[in-house]
């Protein structure tokens, strides 16, 4: 009875922060990563917590010519619900997600023709910024600490930047009205859970594929398809309550 009570108090909690943090995507990574820190372990049982999410995307686009992938960066809290011994939900939101390439070539389109001409056919880098939402469905390989899962994933386009580079120095210019607003995706992705790390609150260590199913340009910046795709490394770090964290560590092997 007790345990019904607990597991129904959080999943109440884990209702109310997670739905702030999806309904306000406008509040700042750190801003959600104190609200995570607060609520993370009042709202753990053993079907529901929170978890910090941290990734390091490579991100590259299709037909385009010199495109050079950076390293970009995720940022996001996750609710994770144990449907099961085997079957897992983890809606999550990536407030802050960066992805970056540079092209070879390429040329400035402003009203200032002389300024063009000074930024004609340059190396430029293009950093684009989003909110991603995917929900994760994940299946744990039975008598294994692997888990994998799919995800459908949106994006919601909040600024893109292009800095072009030349002998006279850089212009950076904002062209996020290039940009389409919304990039829809599918993650495949691939979780080791290291079970007794941080006190037996453990860590999921992940390697994610990501493919585009839209053009993330429009035909007025750069023309044809270019769908994105990326490999991502991703860390989650659980929120869990000490009962749960030493209750991982008792089941630990003895040397």
């Amino acid at each position: 009875m007790k345990e019904n009570i607990k597991n129904s108090q959080s999943i109440f909690l884990t209702t109310i922060v997670f739905s702030f943090l999806m309904l306000f995507p406008l509040i700042t990574y750190s801003q959600a990563a104190i609200i995570a820190a607060i609520f993370g372990d009042k709202v753990a049982s053993e079907k529901f917590n929170l978890s910090m999410e941290i990734g390091v995307p490579l991100t590259n686009y299709s037909n385009i010519e010199g495109n050079k992938p950076n390293l970009g960066f995720n940022f996001g809290i996750a609710g994770n619900i144990k449907i099961n011994d085997s079957w897992s939900v983890s809606p999550t939101a990536y407030f802050l997600a960066k992805r970056s390439f540079d092209i070879k070539n390429f040329s400035l389109e402003s009203p200032d023709a002389h300024l063009n001409e000074l930024y004609n056919n340059v190396p430029t880098t293009i950093e684009l910024n989003y909110i991603q939402i995917p929900i994760f469905i994940n299946y744990k390989i039975p008598n294994s600490k692997f888990r994998i899962g799919l995800a459908p994933q949106v994006s919601f386009k909040q600024n893109v930047d292009a800095t072009f580079s030349s002998e006279i120095g850089e212009f950076e210019q904002a062209v996020g009205i290039r940009v389409n607003n919304i990039d829809y995706g599918l993650i495949a992705n691939l979780s080791y859970y290291l079970q007794y790390k941080r006190n037996g609150k453990g860590l999921y260590v992940s390697l994610r594929y990501n493919q585009g199913f839209t053009d993330v340009f429009k035909d007025s910046f750069i023309e044809g398809t270019n769908r994105n795709h990326y490999l991502s490394f991703n860390i989650s770090l659980p929120f869990l309550t000490d009962e749960l964290a030493q209750k991982n560590l008792n089941t630990q092997p003895k040397p």
